[in-house]
C-alpha cells in the first residue's frame, strides 16, 4: 500500500490548498503525538499535515488494538512517521493497557524531541488518554494544545481538566449531526453481515445504551428495519424528537433494558456498567459495542471471564459464556468497537469519512493558531474550545460537493432531514449544534476564530506568509 495509490481526498486537498494560499506552515519547530486508528485515512492526514509544513519524523502515532492494519502502520513507517507498538491486553483490561502504551508513547517522544528544536507539540487524541496524560516535562519544555474527536474523550478531557486548551472536534455540529448517522449506518451494517450473517432482526428485541448521535442514529434505524427498540440514558432531561417518541421506549433503568432485550448496543461512550454489575438479564442476550476500547462492557467482561469454561472465538473475537448472571451471555468482539470488526485498511469508506479527518486537520491548523496566540498573550492557554463554525461550515460544503461529484446520494443513503441539510448551510446551525456554546462559562477564542474564518477564505491576499512555528 502506499498514499500515491489511494485517490484524493478533496476535503483535506481543500485544505491543503487553504494552506498554500494562506501561506501556512505548521514549522519545523512543531510535533504531533497523536492517537489514531491505523487506518487507510490516517495515511491521508498525516501526509497532507506534512504538505502544511509538520515533518513527518516529528509524528509520533499510537494506533489501538482492535483498529491497527499492519500495512497501514508499515506505510506510516516508511513515510518516516514513528508508529508505537500496541500492547494486547487480556480480556476486559483495555484501558490500563492502553494507558501504559500511552505513557510509552510519551516516553519516546520527549527522548526524540529532547535532541530537536522543537518549540510546540500538538496533541491529536482518541478517547482522551494521551491529553490527560502529557508528562510533566513536556509541559515545562513545550506549549501544548489538544485536539479531541471522541466525545468519550471530551468526558475524560472534563473530569480530569489538563493544564492546556482543548480543540473539541468531537462536539463539533459536523462530527455530531452528520458523522452520526454515518458511523450509525456502519455499526448496522457490521451488526448485519458479520454477527448476523444473513438472519433478520425481525421480532427481536433491540436496545440502546445512551442516545447521543449515534445512538439516534442507531435507533432510527433500527426502527426503520421494523424492530422493536428500548433505550437506556442516564439523562432525565433527554429529549427524542416526536416521532421517535411514538415508537421508542424509554426503560428506567440498565436492568429493566437488559431484561428486555435480545441484543444491547452500547454507544453511551461511558462505562454504564461500573458499580451496578452483576445486573440480571435476559438469557442469550448479546451485546455490542460503539464506543471506544471496551468501556461499554468491561465489568461484563471481567465478571465472566473468572467462571469456569471461559473462552474467546479466534476469528471474531467473541466472547460467549453460560454463566453470566442469569445464564448465557454474548458479547461481541471482546467489547470493542463492532465498526472496526473486519480488521481491514478501511473500517468505513474513506472517502465518506473524509469530512472527519478534514475536521482533524481543520482542528490541527486551530490548535496551531492557538498556540501562536498565547505566545503573543492575546490568548490563555486553557479550557475547551470549540472548532471554528465557519471552519466547520467549509468542511461541510467541501463534504457535500465531494459526494455529488462521487454520485453519493447522502440524503438517501444516510437518512439525513432535508431540513438539517438547508440549515447546514448557515453558520448559525453550525454554532447552534456545536459544544461548547457561547455561554457566561465560555467565550469563544474569537481571535483565533478570526484567523480560521480567514484560512477557510483563502482571503490572505498579500498578507505576509503566516507561519505557526519560527
Amino acid at each position: 500500500m502506499s498514499h500515491s495509490q489511494s485517490p484524493p481526498l478533496e476535503v483535506t486537498r481543500s485544505l491543503l490548498d487553504c494552506a498554500r494560499a494562506a501561506r501556512f506552515d505548521f514549522g519545523e519547530d512543531t510535533a504531533l503525538v497523536a492517537v489514531q486508528h491505523m487506518l487507510q485515512q490516517t495515511i491521508d492526514f498525516f501526509q497532507t499535515a506534512a504538505d502544511m509544513g509538520l515533518t513527518l519524523k516529528n509524528i509520533f502515532a499510537l494506533g489501538k488494538i482492535y483498529s491497527n492494519s499492519f500495512p497501514v502502520i508499515k506505510t506510516l513507517r516508511d513515510m518516516g512517521v514513528t508508529v508505537v507498538e500496541t500492547t494486547v491486553p487480556p480480556p476486559g483490561e483495555f484501558h490500563s493497557y492502553f494507558e501504559r502504551d500511552v505513557d510509552r508513547l510519551w516516553k519516546i517522544a520527549a527522548e526524540a524531541l529532547a535532541q530537536r528544536r522543537i518549540r510546540r507539540v500538538l496533541v491529536l487524541d482518541d478517547a482522551g488518554v494521551c491529553i490527560t496524560r502529557v508528562p510533566a516535562e513536556i509541559l515545562q519544555q513545550y506549549a501544548v494544545c489538544g485536539v479531541e474527536q471522541t466525545s468519550s474523550g471530551i468526558f475524560q478531557v472534563e473530569e480530569k481538566p489538563p493544564p492546556f486548551a482543548v480543540i473539541s472536534w468531537a462536539r463539533a455540529a459536523v462530527k455530531l449531526q452528520m458523522g452520526g448517522p454515518i458511523f450509525a449506518r456502519w455499526l448496522i451494517e457490521k451488526l448485519k453481515t458479520d454477527f448476523l450473517r444473513g438472519q433478520s432482526l425481525r421480532g427481536k428485541q433491540l436496545g440502546i445504551i445512551g442516545m447521543g448521535s449515534i445512538g439516534r442514529g442507531v435507533a432510527n434505524l433500527l426502527l426503520k428495519h421494523g424492530c422493536d427498540v428500548l433505550f437506556y440514558d442516564p439523562d432525565p432531561h433527554l429529549h427524542v424528537s416526536r416521532l421517535a417518541d411514538n415508537k421508542l421506549v424509554r426503560s428506567n433503568s440498565l436492568e429493566e433494558l437488559m431484561l428486555g432485550c435480545d441484543y444491547v448496543l452500547g454507544c453511551s461512550g461511558r462505562n454504564p456498567f461500573r458499580g451496578k454489575w452483576p445486573l440480571s438479564h435476559r438469557p442469550g442476550i448479546k451485546l455490542l459495542s460503539a464506543s471506544s476500547g471496551d468501556q461499554e462492557f468491561c465489568p461484563c467482561i471481567r465478571d465472566i471471564k473468572e467462571k469456569p469454561d471461559f473462552k474467546i472465538a479466534p476469528h471474531t473475537w467473541d466472547i460467549v459464556s453460560e454463566h453470566g448472571p442469569s445464564g448465557r451471555i454474548h458479547i461481541a468482539y471482546l467489547g470493542y468497537p463492532y465498526s472496526f470488526v473486519s480488521r481491514r485498511n478501511e473500517a468505513l469508506p474513506t472517502s465518506i469519512v473524509q469530512f472527519d479527518i478534514g475536521g482533524l486537520l481543520a482542528a490541527l491548523v486551530q490548535a496551531g493558531f492557538f498556540l501562536e496566540q498565547c505566545r503573543t498573550g492575546r490568548q490563555q492557554n486553557r479550557g475547551i474550545h470549540r472548532v471554528s463554525p465557519e471552519a466547520q461550515r467549509f468542511i461541510y460544503e467541501r463534504w457535500s460537493r465531494a459526494m455529488k461529484d462521487r454520485k453519493i446520494d447522502i440524503t438517501k443513503l444516510f437518512d439525513y432531514d432535508p431540513a438539517v441539510l438547508t440549515a447546514a448551510r448557515y453558520d448559525g446551525w453550525f454554532i447552534e449544534n456545536t459544544e461548547p456554546r457561547p455561554s457566561e462559562r465560555y467565550a469563544p477564542a474569537s481571535r483565533v476564530e478570526d484567523l480560521m474564518d480567514q484560512f477557510v477564505r483563502q482571503d490572505w491576499g498579500i498578507r505576509a506568509r503566516i507561519r505557526v512555528g519560527t
